[in-house]
């Protein structure tokens, strides 16, 4: 799996990590963990489907 992340996304996470802002790396994790999931989902479907 491949995420892509945007340049603010990159700042956000540079900043978080540089902060040890813990709440907010938890929550950066679970919105990258939220996207590849339906990523995936989205290509199990375009395989079923095609």
């Amino acid at each position: 799996m491949i995420l892509t992340i945007t340049d603010q996304e990159f700042h956000e996470m540079r900043m978080t990590a540089m902060d040890d802002d813990k709440d907010e790396a938890l929550h950066m994790i679970k919105k990258f963990i939220k996207r590849l999931e339906q990523q995936k989902h989205q290509g199990m479907k375009s395989h079923l489907n095609g």
